[in-house]
């Protein structure tokens, strides 16, 4: 803002004085330049007097000229400080506040500071940079300096007012900075957004040309800014999209504020990479598109990772071959295309025998490097348009378009390929191989029914331990609903289709709940629950009971510490133990490391070896035994009294417990054959130091018997059914009948 500065008390005076010697000499050089008599000059004299009366008219119009000049100046300050950002405050000669013209930003800021006919040096007292500008204005001086009031930055404008030398006060314009400021830190932060954004940011003007660009943008597309400015928006376009590709954008972007997608842009290098494209309208005061700015951020690396993921969501991470997901995948697609091409589709599973025996001889590494080494030889074998996969551990499958007399043929080279040894370092490991193989529409229409008939027929082989033989090309079978797969077993572990549910066992003394036996289910997604009679041979043919039994272990530990926290009163906890386990000089050590992981104490455990295993091999149960009981677990023989009739052998057995099981009890008690049995049976455990505990109990009747025999626990029907561990907060002991174990309980009290 520029004005004309107030004119001076001391230029006003002599302007006056001027003008009046002016008149008083051409009063004089009338009267003594004419020939004037006494009378004459007399007119003289009132001639002169007349000027000076006007002269003293014309310095009061003066003065009222002046005065209606002040009161518009000030008029004016007002209307300036109303309508703008200024605030003028004016101070006398003795520091008093006069006057305050302020507008609605800074003047009311001011005019809660500056009250009038107050003194300035309240204000200045502990404002250093204004008190140095009130300093220098009453020196003379006009100056101009930045200082805060009342917390808000203005620009100062001090100028002094002085009459005739003499200071008398000075008036003081201040700006407002808060709104500048603001101004500029948002400019900082947008530059700093711009410069610092990982995103390249391009300002185009009103005709789309480049006015703007940061530095992201010479980053991801090579141009440097200046090649950029001054270019049409097609500089970074490829073919496609095409050059009319930001014409569709904008035409798009007349009836919306923004734009954005994903399209292909050139590197100055030449090459194309992918990006998502964001543009956005920025108008003008007057509602008209001022500029645009696009933004685009280079999604190259973002798909590269995409792909990466997908890839390795779909492929198996050792050998690099299809998982079993993209297997499925493409054996739907070809089931899809064998059915409306009228074409027969081969698929084989091919399961490499006794691979666990590898792993524990020569180490994982091995193992690994002779499944990577199996996936080459599998590919090397087939067509490139058919599929090798890797399911799960040693297991591989093929998917082949192929009628019925080429499947032969595949399944030969499948088989060949896999006889030579596998080179390892400096050794040389053969390995056998299990094939199986199902035609499509001959062995079944669905995946499922192909998979199972492929995975029946590899099993088959691997029974009947031929190696890579198997005559998989017959008719049909109907399929057997007792037969399971390893594969599907193995994808039950993976899959926590496995779970655990416990049978109580219950103190015939006391009628109280003593411990429980866990109970092994397999949650067949088709079958329903399966008892592990059914799958723990399967398991154990294929070498996968180390992984059942560990996984069981961490169950029961984890549950125990949950029903101790819930103050349940169960003191044990059985678990059944096949013959795997027995052999594995490690499994003591690893339940006594899963207890005491979470504070469970060993005599917690007790595990339950079939009689029939100790039969057959007692001299590995014995060593097994003797390392458990050093370690403080304990021990039962369940199913005692069902293989022999010698029931005497154990007194010899280190063991802690015996289970009578529910036929010989069945047998024993419905028949009558001698009533002395089972007491005698539960005498000579007794005689021995085994507790016993009777399976399958049923009813009332058989619990009152073996009551009155001295029998201590018991488990079956009567009380419970195997409950889920959540169910197991809840169980409460209630008779089935009337005179069931309370009844008999009285009995046994008074024999």
């Amino acid at each position: 803002m520029t004005s004309a500065a107030p004119e001076s008390p001391r230029s006003a005076t002599t302007q006056r004085l001027l003008i009046t010697l002016f008149f008083v000499l051409v009063g004089v050089a009338v009267i003594f330049g004419l020939d004037l008599g006494a009378s004459g000059r007399l007119w003289g004299g009132a001639f002169i007097l007349a000027i000076w009366c006007a002269a003293l008219l014309m310095h009061k119009s003066l003065l009222a000229q002046r005065a209606l000049a002040g009161e518009q100046a000030a008029g004016a300050l007002s209307l300036i400080g109303r309508y703008q950002a200024l605030t003028v405050w004016q101070v006398d000669g003795r520091g008093q506040v006069k006057a305050v013209y302020g507008g609605e930003t800074g003047g009311q800021v001011i005019s809660r500071a500056l009250v009038p006919d107050q003194d300035i040096a309240r204000l200045i007292k502990e404002n250093p940079a204004l008190a140095a500008l009130v300093q220098s204005v009453r020196c003379g001086h006009r100056c101009a300096g930045e200082a805060e009031i009342n917390g808000v930055m203005y620009r100062h404008q001090l100028i002094p007012q002085s009459q005739e030398g003499e200071y008398f006060g000075f008036t003081c314009i201040s700006e407002d900075l808060s709104h500048e400021r603001q101004e500029a830190a948002t400019t900082r932060l947008w530059n700093a957004l711009q410069e610092h954004s990982s995103d390249a940011v391009v300002v185009l003007d009103r005709h789309r040309v480049v006015v703007a660009a940061n530095t992201a943008f010479t980053t991801i597309t090579g141009y440097r800014q200046e090649d950029a400015i001054g270019q049409r928006d097609n500089l970074l376009l490829s073919k496609p999209p095409g050059e009319n590709y930001y014409q569709r954008v904008f035409d798009q972007l007349q009836d919306a504020e923004s734009w954005h997608g994903e399209t292909m842009l050139r590197h100055r290098s030449g090459h194309l990479f992918d990006v998502r494209l964001v543009v956005c309208k920025v108008k003008d005061n007057a509602g008209q598109t001022a500029n645009y700015i696009v933004t685009f951020a280079d999604l190259s690396q973002t798909k590269r990772i995409h792909d990466e993921l997908r890839h390795l969501a779909t492929h198996d991470n050792l050998t690099d071959l299809p998982n079993r997901r993209l297997f499925l995948d493409r054996l739907d697609q070809g089931v899809r295309r064998a059915r409306r091409e009228q074409r027969q589709l081969a698929i084989f599973f091919i399961d490499l025998d006794d691979f666990k025996a590898i792993n524990d001889d020569y180490g994982h590494h091995v193992g690994d490097e002779i499944l990577r080494q199996a996936g080459s030889r599998l590919l090397g074998a087939v067509r490139e348009s058919d599929t090798v996969a890797r399911l799960a551990g040693d297991e591989f499958t093929v998917i082949a378009d192929s009628p019925h007399d080429e499947a032969a043929a595949i399944q030969d080279k499948i088989s060949t390929c896999l006889v030579e040894p596998f080179e390892i370092g400096d050794r040389a490991i053969k390995v056998s191989a299990s094939v199986g193989a199902a035609i499509y529409p001959d062995h079944g229409e669905s995946l499922e029914s192909l998979m199972q008939f492929a995975d029946q027929s590899m099993y088959e082989a691997k029974a009947r331990r031929k190696g890579t033989k198997v005559a998989a090309f017959q008719k049909a079978q109907p399929y057997n609903e007792g037969l399971y797969f390893p594969s599907e077993l193995r994808l039950a572990i993976r899959r926590d289709q496995l779970k655990l549910v416990y049978q109580p066992q219950i103190d015939l003394h006391t009628g109280g709940l003593m411990g429980v036996e866990a109970l092994l289910r397999w949650e067949h997604h088709c079958r329903g629950s399966i008892n592990p009679t059914d799958f723990m041979g399967l398991a154990e043919d294929a070498g996968i009971t180390d992984a059942i039994s560990t996984w069981t272990l961490e169950q029961v530990a984890k549950q125990l510490k949950a029903w101790r926290r819930w103050r349940m009163p169960i003191k044990q906890v059985a678990i059944n133990i096949a013959i795997s386990q027995i052999k594995d000089p490690r499994y003591p050590q690893a339940v006594v490391d899963a207890m005491a992981k979470r504070g469970i104490p060993v005599t917690a455990i007790m595990l339950e070896v079939d009689e029939e295993i100790y039969l057959r091999s007692p001299g590995l149960c014995r060593i097994f035994f003797d390392r458990a009981r050093q370690l403080g677990l304990r021990l039962c023989i369940d199913q005692f009294g069902v293989h022999g009739g010698e029931y005497a052998y154990i007194g010899n057995v280190p063991v802690d417990a015996v289970k009578i099981n529910q036929r010989l009890l069945s047998s024993q008690i419905a028949a009558r054959n001698d009533p002395r049995f089972i007491p005698a049976l539960v005498a000579l455990c007794k005689v021995a130091g085994k507790a016993v505990i009777a399976v399958g109990v049923e009813s009332s009747t058989t619990e009152s018997e073996l009551i009155l025999a001295g029998c201590e626990l018991a488990q079956g029907f009567l009380y419970s059914r195997p409950l889920s561990a959540e169910a197991m907060r809840t169980f409460r002991i209630e008779p089935a009948l009337p005179n069931s174990q309370w009844s008999a309980r009285e009995v046994s009290g008074l024999t």
